[in-house]
């Protein structure tokens, strides 16, 4: 869990695991709600979250999730979730796709071989939860927590990633909805690596950029 912290005046400290504003905010404003709350990352914390964040904030600049270059990675470790731009491949056949996905990757390869994917290419498989709406988003995340390698949110903390694992959640319709592939010579940012103690200030923010089609589009799952 997320304790909270009070400096010497009874000010809350930041404990979001960086320097962007938007996320000290976001974890003052749960406190000041929750007044008797004593940590974070809870399945209390993760509800007023869902609730809160998308009623008071109708869009956010993604360029500030880049601001904090702690942040940055040059590569990308299953089970952690990362923020990025992206281009896809496919724009002109897709119906509707995310530049900014918002991702726990769970494998990578190199394309050729026997492996999906063109000769020497690199790709990526992911859960992106923007293409997911905020209340399967909620009900993702509480499943997704389940999985993580230790109690409390630490930097160290991410998910257990297995291809057992990610088969038992394909019978799930919503992780079968927001399981993409991404090539990675299409990213076109630094990987901005969110610290576990930030995921549930993150999961929530209308940080997804759908081209050529709208949420209601991307969030459509099949019957």
């Amino acid at each position: 869990m997320t304790q909270k912290l009070t400096d010497d005046q009874g000010n809350i400290e930041n404990n979001t695991g960086s320097e962007l504003e938007i996320l000290q905010n976001l974890e003052k404003s749960f406190y000041r709600a929750n007044e008797t709350a004593k940590k974070r990352n809870t399945a209390k914390s993760l509800a007023w979250f869902r609730q809160f964040v998308p009623k008071n904030f109708s869009r956010v600049r993604t360029a500030r999730m880049f601001r904090d270059r702690s942040m940055w990675s040059e590569r990308i470790i299953p089970g952690n979730m990362y923020f990025m731009e992206y281009s896809a491949k496919h724009a002109d056949k897709l119906p509707v796709w995310d530049r900014f996905p918002l991702i726990f990757p769970w494998d990578t390869w190199t394309g050729g071989e026997g492996k999906f994917g063109e000769p020497g290419k690199h790709y990526l498989l992911a859960i992106n939860l923007h293409y997911l709406k905020p209340e399967h988003r909620f009900t993702a995340m509480k499943a997704l927590l389940k999985l993580r390698n230790e109690k409390r949110y630490r930097s160290s903390t991410k998910l257990k990633i297995s291809w057992d694992v990610l088969q038992g959640l394909s019978n799930s319709k919503y992780f079968e909805h927001s399981v993409k592939v991404y090539r990675l010579d299409h990213v076109k940012s630094k990987f901005v690596k969110i610290p576990p103690r930030s995921w549930e200030l993150v999961v929530f923010l209308p940080l997804a950029r759908w081209a050529k089609g709208s949420k209601r589009e991307a969030w459509r799952m099949k019957k």
